[in-house]
């Protein structure tokens, strides 16, 4: 039993963006939370008219399940649905139409789930604006009118629900409630946000009653909290008895909480150096957990990939990545172009010059640790200039094919050569040969080792417009080429694998890549668009992807790129800190295929397993 089993488990359950969906957090003693797989969404929303996934509420029922609502659009009549046995695997999303049956139903925010043991029955809570329907109150402009009462609807299977009925109709508009149970006292708490405009209120309250049968009383205390702004509540009993209520102090963007030692009579505020919540935070619910549903997620989200993925430490320029696994240590090892973003007043393009091998570790391929340069045992030239290696294993020997530039150039008017290398451990290589290929500006091999037992080589040929070559070995040291690739248009950087039956070729357009498939790795048919083409919403991941390496773990293909991130910020104005339009780092995704056709989720969290 490890020592996570034997500490209490809260998860909390939250949004950062307004449709990057759902984020889970855990802890110990209620302070300091710390976010699940490096704070990505773990579920995308998929419903409602803005596919929002905001202020999502879980519940865990008494058969295990865990069931969650959400608010799915600013003008929605419905709220979202799923459940999960695990808090990692969730069912397909559906819609609850909630307040269909009124049509003149504004919107259905901050839905809440509450699950009561007398009655075996979940309540469902929700805020709506119905013009007309209360006591008007007064609002200022910006309020539009908005006139917040609390709805519930009852149901036992998430099939079947009770007619939609009033919940909270106090005298102000009241948004954000939340209910907790006092196994205590034996009676409900619920915090609530008076959200009254005219003038400002925008504070939470509480009230509490015996029976939720009989609902809540209207009369409701005074702020709970210090006169800030705040909403979101999210009232949790801590294992030593003590109440606390978070909430998003969203005036301050920050998250606070207040904390009750006497069962919710008084509060005192929790000190903000006392707290610690995932980057981002927006409105969630705090709930309990038995430690085998917490060790579950951390184990299964262990190898959840970050973006990004990796950064070297020396250059701050790593590219072209190319992954083999070690045969002795079973780690992987990634050996990549190691540019030099970093120097200061570089001519030209001197700086992708003079560039070494860098290579850093992995046990599980989702982190990563700069290990050392290659010791590259070719260097006829003073200054020289190494490119985009291939790495392989043929179970005796490493080999490394690799770009060799005859020094540093401020310019790409250079002759460039495709070495061969071999190593026993990895770190240091011994050169071959330099295979003869099709002419004497060629970048960028992938060699690949066919059905029949031999190996070929793909490659791009520079002069004529930048295009694929190929040639062919039986012994990995003997070369025939056989020049262009029929089908293949102006790219760089082949890489390619057999995946699910064919034979695929991603190749980069420096506008993302194309993808090319073949049922016998000499006819390329290519798909339509580009993969990683378009930006993608994670950290350094926001501009086009380059030059790859694909790695196959059983059926699963990972595709391993680089990007330049500061190359999508040309805008007028100041650079922020730190903006170096060279720099470049490794980032992963999980390719997707289904025989025919190739597609990437540059945005899915990528866990890989």
């Amino acid at each position: 039993m490890t020592l996570t089993a034997l500490l209490t488990a809260y998860i909390f359950s939250f949004f950062v963006g307004q449709s990057d969906g759902l984020h889970l957090a855990y802890s110990h003693d209620g302070y300091t939370w710390t976010p699940i797989a490096h704070n990505a969404s773990l579920l995308t929303p998929e419903i409602g008219k803005d596919k929002l996934m905001r202020d999502p509420s879980i519940c865990q029922g008494p058969d295990g399940t865990f069931h969650m609502v959400w608010t799915s659009s600013w003008t929605d009549q419905i709220i979202g649905y799923a459940s999960s046995p695990d808090l990692i695997h969730w069912s397909e999303q559906k819609a609850i139409p909630v307040m269909m049956h009124e049509p003149t139903a504004q919107n259905c925010w901050a839905p809440e789930l509450f699950y009561d043991a007398k009655t075996k029955e979940f309540y469902i809570y929700w805020a709506t604006t119905i013009p007309g329907r209360h006591s008007e109150v007064k609002t200022s402009e910006s309020e539009k009118g908005n006139n917040h009462r609390m709805y519930y609807t009852k149901t036992k299977d998430f099939v079947n629900f009770s007619p939609t009925e009033i919940f909270f109709n106090p005298d102000f508009s009241v948004i954000d409630a939340a209910i907790v149970r006092d196994k205590k006292n034996k009676d409900y708490i619920m915090v609530v946000k008076n959200e009254n405009s005219a003038p400002a209120e925008k504070n939470l309250r509480i009230t509490r009653t015996k029976s939720l049968r009989k609902g809540f009383p209207t009369e409701v205390s005074e702020p709970i909290h210090e006169p800030f702004w705040a909403e979101g509540p999210s009232p949790l009993f801590l294992e030593d008895g003590s109440l606390i209520v978070y909430f998003d102090k969203y005036r301050n963007h920050e998250y606070g909480a207040v904390i009750s030692h006497d069962r919710g009579n008084t509060w005192e505020a929790v000190p903000q150096e006392k707290l610690s919540f995932p980057s981002g935070i927006r409105h969630g619910t705090a709930f309990e957990v038995e430690d085998s549903v917490l060790e579950n997620l951390l184990d299964y989200f262990s190898t959840a990939a970050p973006k990004p993925l990796y950064r070297d430490t020396i250059y701050d320029g790593a590219a072209d990545p190319s992954i083999v696994k070690n045969r002795e240590t079973g780690e992987w090892y990634m050996f990549y172009t190691n540019r030099r973003a970093n120097i200061k007043n570089s001519d030209g393009v001197s700086w992708v010059h003079g560039t070494p091998i860098g290579i850093a570790t992995s046990k599980d391929l989702a982190h990563w640790s700069y290990l050392q340069d290659a010791s590259i045992g070719y260097a006829p030239d003073a200054e020289p200039t190494y490119w985009a290696p291939s790495v392989i294993d043929d179970g005796k020997l490493y080999h490394m094919y690799l770009t060799y530039v005859p020094g540093i150039f401020t310019d790409w008017n250079h002759p460039r050569h495709i070495i061969h290398l071999t190593s026993e451990n990895l770190l240091d290589w011994k050169y071959e040969s330099t295979p003869k290929l099709i002419s004497e500006k060629v970048i960028d091999a992938d060699v690949v080792k066919l059905p029949d037992g031999t190996w070929r080589m793909w490659y791009n040929q520079e002069p004529g417009g930048k295009l694929i070559a190929y040639a062919d070995s039986k012994d990995l040291y003997n070369w025939e080429d056989h020049g262009l690739v029929k089908g293949i248009g102006r790219c760089e950087g082949p890489k390619v694998f057999f995946l699910k039956g064919s034979w695929w070729m991603v190749v980069d357009e420096w506008k993302g890549f194309a993808v090319y498939r073949s049922d016998d790795a000499n006819t390329w048919t290519r798909q339509e668009g580009n993969i990683l083409q378009a930006p993608g919403k994670g950290k350094d991941d926001g501009v086009a992807g380059n030059h790859c390496d694909v790695v196959l773990v059983g059926e699963n293909a990972y595709i391993f790129y680089f990007t330049h991130p500061d190359r999508g910020a040309r805008r007028p104005g100041p650079r922020p800190e730190g903006f170096n339009p060279n720099r470049s780092l490794i980032q992963v995704a999980k390719l997707e295929c289904d025989g025919k056709t190739i597609t990437c989720d540059r945005d899915a969290l990528c866990v890989i397993r």
